[in-house]
């Protein structure tokens, strides 16, 4: 494992996260300044912008996967733990955990 990688509108996923002290980086990913200023403060959570207006749900993950590629959280070969929900930008709607590789398709370039 790589990361916790946690799609948030909130940051309560990633502070949830950040509880269990797994050892892994846990990546908040929100579109809400006040959601990534929150999570700055969490021990062990790295947040990081990611706007999902402009995204169906079937690039979510690949994109999300691409982003801590090119940040260098991960790299091709690594797996991630995923958290998001079905409906993006919905207060407690965290339905979802996928763990997903990533592969050489997501390196930056």
């Amino acid at each position: 494992m790589a990361a916790i990688a946690c799609m948030t509108s909130t940051g309560y996923t990633p502070l949830i996260a950040s509880r269990i002290r797994s050892g892994l980086p846990i990546v908040g990913l929100a579109h809400n300044p006040v959601a990534q200023r929150r999570m700055a403060l969490y021990r062990g959570v790295i947040s990081l912008p990611f706007d999902t207006s402009e995204m169906d749900a079937a690039e979510l993950n690949d994109r999300a996967m691409a982003l801590l590629v090119e940040r260098a959280i991960a790299e091709p070969g690594d797996h991630v733990i995923l958290t998001r929900g079905d409906h993006m930008n919905a207060h407690g709607g965290t339905n979802t955990l996928k763990i997903l590789d990533v592969n050489e398709s997501h390196r930056a370039g």
